[in-house]
């Protein structure tokens, strides 16, 4: 039976990894040992679980089934380690976190840093994308993300509101000259943001109780908000930016804040989100309890000139 049971997550994991050298690594045994054992179910339950490639690993119809049972195994072994974690109050492991990579890139390191002095039993794995994660097949504790609709299913603490400025560079401004109404903007190159998921082309407004919302156009359209920040800098044109990416740019001249009487009206929240569970380990609290912390003590706002 423990052999059986064995085999069940060693082919869970090869589920979640699609690779059997990474799956051996998070199981910390051998690739071959991973093969044997997969053959060995193999031969036991008397069907193919598992199609073989020189270079992909995917799972067959019922090995997919299959493995969603070795994944209720290894859910209840978390849920009961975090149980027993949480009456002895210990924060150490690893805790996997997903970031919202456009935040990730400049703001989360001093963050992790000093969550990790303290608690240095606790190693942290940080993964930053853009994409919408499913955190249960990816295997995160928690995922920081910057989104006005959370995932269903899913618990999640909000943090902070991210603000946003409109910007352009000194360059821009000298050759194209600065809007003065939200209305202004039609006349000028401006760079949006535009994913698969999101697009922001429409920027509200508003000033003395009055809202304004402006439809723009450019020539730039890019889905990564840092990219956004560069091409502005570079003169490309006008952008709609979160301050969490604006640090000293506005300080040191790079950045001109556009249109700095009106008020830009959109605000993303930031949520910590993590799988909702009967017992929530220790170090995923700690982790947001600290980021709530974090995010209340730094705040994102850029420094005027």
């Amino acid at each position: 039976m423990l052999e059986n049971l064995q085999q069940m997550v060693i082919l869970a994991t090869v589920s979640h990894e699609q690779n059997f050298t990474r799956a051996a690594e998070r199981l910390g045994i051998s690739k071959s040992q991973v093969s044997k054992q997969i053959r060995f179910l193999e031969e036991r339950l008397g069907c193919q679980l598992v199609q073989r490639s020189t270079r992909t690993v995917a799972l067959t119809d019922i090995g997919l089934q299959y493995a969603e049972f070795g994944q209720q195994l290894l859910d209840t072994v978390k849920e009961a380690e975090a149980m027993v974690a949480g009456y002895r109050n210990e924060i150490k492991g690893v805790l996997r976190i997903g970031v919202a990579q456009s935040f990730g890139n400049t703001n989360i390191t001093p963050a992790m840093v000093a969550f990790q002095r303290a608690h240095p039993e606790l190693e942290l794995e940080i993964s930053l994308f853009d994409h919408r994660p499913n955190l249960l097949e990816e295997g995160f504790d928690c995922w920081l993300a910057i989104h006005e609709h959370p995932p269903e299913g899913m618990v999640a603490k909000k943090l902070v509101d991210c603000e946003f400025i409109v910007v352009a560079s000194p360059d821009y401004i000298a050759t194209h000259g600065a809007p003065k109404t939200p209305a202004d903007l039609r006349k000028h190159n401006c760079i949006t943001y535009e994913s698969r998921e999101r697009k922001y082309v429409q920027w509200d407004f508003s000033k003395d109780g009055v809202k304004e919302s402006v439809r723009v156009t450019g020539s730039y359209r890019i889905n990564n908000a840092p990219a956004v920040l560069e091409a502005t800098k570079a003169g490309a044109g006008i952008a709609y930016l979160a301050t969490y990416l604006i640090h000293d740019e506005l300080d040191n001249q790079h950045l001109t804040h556009v249109l700095a009487d009106w008020r830009a009206e959109l605000a993303l929240p930031m949520y910590a989100v993590y799988p909702r569970h009967k017992y929530l380990a220790p170090k995923v609290r700690a982790f947001i309890d600290f980021m709530a912390e974090w995010m209340t003590n730094h705040p994102f706002q850029p420094r005027q000139p």
